[in-house]
Parts: C-alpha cells; sequence; structure tokens
C-alpha cells in the first residue's frame, strides 16, 4: 500500500477494487431476463438472454460458483511489463 500522502494509479497493490463497467438486469418485452454491460470503449453493449424458464438455473449455478472456493486474482504485472 501507499504510505501517507503518496499514491499512485500505477501502484496495483494499492487499487483493491478495479474499474467495472456498468451492469443492467432487467426483463425484455418477452419476459426473459436480460443482463447487460455497458461497454464505454466498444461499440455495443455485451449482451445476455436468459429465458425466463431457465433463470433460476442460471442462478443457482452462480451462487453455486460464489460458495466455492475464493481464490483473489493474481496481482497485475506492473505497467511496462510486457
Amino acid at each position: 500500500m501507499a504510505e501517507s500522502g503518496e499514491f499512485d494509479w500505477a501502484t496495483p497493490e494499492s487499487v483493491v477494487v478495479k474499474r467495472v463497467e456498468a451492469i443492467a438486469v432487467y426483463k425484455n418485452r418477452d419476459g426473459d431476463l436480460v443482463i447487460r454491460q455497458e461497454r464505454a470503449t466498444l461499440e455495443h453493449d455485451a449482451v445476455i438472454t436468459i429465458p425466463i424458464q431457465h433463470a433460476y438455473t442460471v442462478i443457482e449455478a452462480l451462487t453455486r460458483l460464489l460458495k466455492g472456493p475464493f481464490a483473489p486474482p493474481p496481482p497485475l504485472p506492473p505497467l511496462g511489463t510486457p
């Protein structure tokens, strides 16, 4: 971590939550579940449409993944490293 008064975004151990694009969850006209992630650098958002009859199956699978062993991602290499 950065010392008091010293900070640099390029110091990976200082950043505890990386930037995440906005995520929306809603139902479409057909009643299906839609998960949409805003893509600031691309022309189109990322969109996943889940038929409503399979929504709980997907939710249960996500819940199982979250309850499994948690391993934080490895640290990012320093900037400028190939």
